[in-house]
Order: structure tokens, then sequence, then C-alpha cells
């Protein structure tokens, strides 16, 4: 199975290190990274599109302390699981404002950690749908596979077409993507375009459908386009 990487953010490594300590016995397939300060941890997440599959975040922390940085977390990531640890339970209300998980009053209870951890794992063991990440104007983005109709480019800005009609974009090529699209519903179909032939909904001799709009097919990405959409065609029969 895959590692779930986890996030444990506590400024005393003693406590840090017990958290690790209890998650690996109860999830030995888990892979714990230890952070002392919020700022170190955003850091990270912001670099790497947010690797998190849950983060636990200690309150008392010297800078950005747990809800400070749940908060900033939240800016750009609603949907990993936070749980907030802590000596009291005073910051309940504080802590569920940023949408937290779960509150976990140090020292942890084994028992209570097991049934977040083994909710975790049952949601991780599903097929998980692959996402884009990418960063513009300081702002991190996830968006997953299914969000995204077509991607274009024009003048190194990279254009994401979204299903409900929006775009976003960064600067860059799409040349810069490819690996993240490699092995998904994905072509490429033109230089300056690539399709979620999930998206498609037709195919004209020298071009996507994508209800009105018509994505071009390029003759040299043609033999391989269209052998690509009959293997999808094949592969998503009812």
């Amino acid at each position: 199975m895959k590692k779930i990487l986890i996030a444990v953010c506590d400024d005393v490594l003693a406590d840090a290190v017990t958290l690790e300590k209890m998650i690996y016995e109860v999830l030995p397939e888990a892979d714990v990274r230890i952070f002392t300060s919020g700022e170190t941890l955003l850091k990270v997440m912001e670099s790497k599109g947010n690797p998190f599959r849950m983060i636990f975040l200690d309150i008392h922390m010297p800078g950005r302390n747990g809800i400070e940085t749940a908060r900033d977390i939240r800016t750009w990531d609603k949907a990993v699981p936070i749980v907030i640890v802590s000596n009291s339970d005073r910051y309940y209300k504080d802590a569920f404002e940023v949408y937290v998980y779960q509150y976990l009053i140090k020292p942890v209870d084994k028992g209570h950690l097991s049934e977040i951890l083994n909710l975790l794992k049952r949601y991780c063991c599903k097929v998980e749908e692959p996402v884009l990440h990418f960063r513009y104007r300081s702002q991190t983005y996830t968006l997953l596979h299914s969000q995204v109709s077509f991607i274009s480019s024009s003048l190194h800005i990279v254009l994401f077409h979204l299903t409900d009609g929006r775009t976003v974009q960064c600067r860059g090529k799409l040349n810069d993507f490819t690996e993240q699209l490699e092995g998904s519903s994905f072509v490429r179909c033109h230089q300056s375009f690539f399709v979620n032939m999930d998206a498609v909904t037709g195919m004209k001799p020298h071009g996507f459908l994508l209800g009105d709009t018509l994505i071009p097919i390029s003759r040299s990405f043609l033999k391989e386009v269209q052998e690509r959409y009959t293997a999808f065609l094949c592969n998503n029969k009812i």
C-alpha cells in the first residue's frame, strides 16, 4: 500500500515523537513528518502543493500558533483533515471555526487516535483522484483532474478551463505539467492544448468537441490522440 503521509507539528519535540510513535503503532503504513513550527510546515506545504493526508497541530507554538496555522492552510486547502492537539479544551470554538476534523487533549488517548486514523485509512484506500498542483502569485492551487475540461497555453501563460466555466491561470508552459498528467485521462492534442477525455462529447477529424467548444488536434499529435481516445472509449464502456 502507498504510504500515507501525515504531518505532526509541535514545538515540544518529546510530545511530537510520542504522537509519532502512537501513529505508527496504529497505522504502520503511515509516513510521519515532524515539524516544530507552523511556519516550517506551511513552507513545505506551499512548495510541494500539500502532500499530507492529515495534519496534527499543537495549539501553543511560537510564531504562528496552531489555530493561525490552520487558518493559513484553509486559505488554499479546504479539505485536508486537521486535528488540533492541546493541553486544554478552551480553544474548541476557535478550532472549529477553521473546520478542524478533531480536537484531542494531551496526553492523547490511543483509542481515540485509533478511531481517527482508521477512518483516514479507509478514506485513503479508496481510489484516489489525481490532482494538479501549481503556484501563482504566492498562492498554491490544487485542482482535481475532474474539475478541469482542458488546459491551454499562450505567451507563457497556462490556463486551466474548469468544468464550471471558470478559468485559473499560472505562468509557465504546458510541458511543465506533462509529468503530473502522465497516465491520466488528459491527452496532449496540440502544442497549446491538453484535453480531459472525460469531458469530451465528440471527436471530429481535426478536433475534440467539448460541448460547443472545439479544441484543435494538430497533425503531429493526430495518430497518438486517435489511439489514446479509442483505447479510452473501449476502457470506459458501460
